[in-house]
């Protein structure tokens, strides 16, 4: 009995040990800018859907990961939100969502980190490295990608190549989940 109970003990112990805070994003937003004829465009993307499992204290244990709604894009004009769904760009018929997924978390020290993701944008995957923030269920970080790397877009004289993507996710703490060893 004793033998058994220091067992049960230390699988306890082992799960407590390597638990990871889950957060319920509450708001959300992804944001982009792009220089097209010369002048920014900016844009968002709606339908935010994130599983956020973050430990402040054992970042590389983390798992974040993040998706929007490529039909949600958003750039204020109709018409180019429309263009911007067909298949030369997002096309959002055949990759409906855009998605961001950790594969590892590094603290830099005072809530800031460094994050290496994969992007799926399009049917493309590809890494991006990048710093954030992480300040009272507040993850906030932003970084460029070349357009081109993902297929969106053709080659062109009057649209830039470099978009810039800024996130900002709020959210609030959830019980635990204990990791399997």
């Amino acid at each position: 009995m004793k033998t058994s109970l220091l067992t049960l003990l230390g699988i306890v112990a082992g799960f407590v040990a390597t638990a990871q805070t889950q957060w319920k994003p509450t708001t959300a937003s992804v944001s982009f800018r792009i220089k097209n004829a010369g002048l920014a465009v900016n844009g968002t993307f709606g339908g935010f859907q994130g599983q956020l499992l973050f430990d402040p204290a054992n970042p590389e244990k983390s798992v974040l990961i993040a998706s929007v709604d490529a039909k949600a894009v958003d750039t204020g004009i109709g018409l180019r939100n429309d263009h911007l769904r067909k298949k030369e760009y997002l096309d959002v018929a055949s990759f409906p969502r855009v998605t961001l997924k950790s594969t590892r978390i590094t603290a830099k020290g005072n809530g800031m980190y460094t994050g290496a993701f994969e992007l799926s944008l399009k049917g493309v995957t590809r890494p991006v490295s990048f710093p954030f923030t992480f300040t009272n269920g507040t993850f906030d970080g932003g970084f460029i990608i070349d357009r081109r790397d993902f297929g969106v877009g053709k080659n062109s004289l009057i649209m830039g190549d470099e978009v810039t993507i800024t996130i900002h996710v709020q959210s609030v703490p959830v019980p635990a989940v204990a990791e399997a060893k």
